[in-house]
């Protein structure tokens, strides 16, 4: 049997011995622990490790850019699998973690679930801590709820922009102008919070799914 490698990027002390504390469970004949670094050492130990199987990474500061970490660790080891640990409270950055490639997000790091967790994606799939499913959930229930709330007519122009219509073409089908047409979608960005057409998809898509 092959053993699972291990990587850790960790800038936080007692989340590094919890990591260290839980993989203990584990057989030594089945893992192997290639490295632990901090993130801002993290580039210099590349050319100097194997490629890990599972990547442990701690993200604990909103100063750090997650997702940057994320795309330079899946650019250096792009078969390797991320669980994340992080004080995120915020669906946007939950989200662009998810989208950045990890495959488990999790809040704190409990000794039996981190075992379940590196099984799990050893095995393809992904975690995501029950605090975040919850703040995944509430958020496509409030988009329901605000895009159910917009008038016939801002619907319509919602609809439009899923088709992929520009704004000429959004006129033309409803035979009104392109200045019409900007007027309700900045009414749209207004009740919805958000400030541009992507963001619109992006509330669709996750609402749908």
């Amino acid at each position: 049997m092959n053993r699972i490698k291990i990587g850790i990027i960790c800038n936080r002390e007692f989340i590094r011995r919890a990591f260290i504390g839980s993989l203990v469970i584990f057989q030594e004949k089945i893992i192997e622990i290639v490295f632990e670094t901090t993130i801002q050492s993290f580039q210099t130990l590349i050319p100097h490790t194997s490629s890990p199987d599972i990547l442990l990474l701690d993200i604990d500061s909103p100063e750090i850019s997650g997702t940057e970490v994320i795309e330079n660790v899946l650019s250096s080891y792009p078969d390797c699998s991320i669980i994340l640990v992080s004080d995120i409270d915020d669906k946007d950055t939950l989200l662009k973690y998810i989208h950045a490639g990890v495959r488990a997000c999790l809040k704190k790091v409990n000794q039996n679930k981190l075992i379940t967790v590196i099984n799990a994606v050893m095995n393809g799939g992904c975690y995501i801590s029950p605090i975040y499913t919850k703040l995944l959930f509430d958020h496509v229930l409030t988009t329901r709820k605000q895009l159910s709330e917009l008038t016939y007519r801002e619907q319509q122009m919602v609809e439009a922009m899923a088709d992929g219509l520009s704004y000429k073409l959004c006129a033309y089908r409803y035979n009104i102008s392109i200045d019409t047409v900007r007027f309700y979608l900045k009414r749209i960005y207004k009740k919805l919070n958000i400030n541009s057409k992507g963001e619109l998809l992006a509330l669709m898509r996750y609402s749908s799914n």
